[in-house]
């Protein structure tokens, strides 16, 4: 398989927001059954969660974004962005999704994306990159740790300041 890695252009949102629904779509179907009280929160947030033009234009702009290509058409991509000072560190980059179309999975496209950001990440002088993963998806840990991350188990605090303006409004 001939894959082409290259950044992120604005031709690519189209098939950005597909191969985003698909996977937010398997999340959905994979929570359930597995957790459908996780379920019902997400589906009152789904509309938040969607991609949009804003979300799209941050990622371009980052530089640190890359679609995987087969024949002309976009079959993955891996979105981050460049933080500096974070956990000690200078200067890191924080993947925030790898999502490789469902029919091209397992045949090295998450792969070779992940090792086109770490190029990046090297010639950019970066010193550490971060991702979250979801302890129940196996592949992407397989992917994180074939790819030399030293996968840890984290617990992930978030407080959605949204629902406090609600709540001062």
């Amino acid at each position: 398989m001939s894959v082409i890695v290259r950044q992120m252009e604005e031709k690519d949102y189209e098939a950005f927001v597909g191969l985003y629904e698909e996977a937010y779509s398997e999340y959905l179907d994979f929570l359930k059954n597995e957790n459908p009280r996780q379920y019902l929160l997400e589906l009152q947030e789904r509309t938040w969660r969607r991609t949009t033009p804003k979300r799209f234009e941050f990622y371009l702009k980052t530089g640190s974004s890359f679609v995987a290509e087969q024949d002309r058409e976009v079959v993955g991509y891996v979105v981050s962005q460049t933080i500096d000072f974070m956990h000690g560190v200078d200067k890191l980059l924080w993947i925030e999704y790898i999502v490789v179309k469902r029919s091209f999975r397992r045949q090295g496209v998450g792969l070779a994306l992940v090792s086109r950001l770490i190029e990046y990440a090297k010639l950019s002088y970066i010193d550490r990159i971060y991702s979250t993963i979801n302890p129940d998806n196996e592949a992407s840990i397989k992917l994180h740790i074939k790819s030399g991350f030293n996968v840890k188990d984290w617990k992930i605090a978030v407080k959605d300041m949204e629902k406090c303006f609600e709540i001062a409004l």
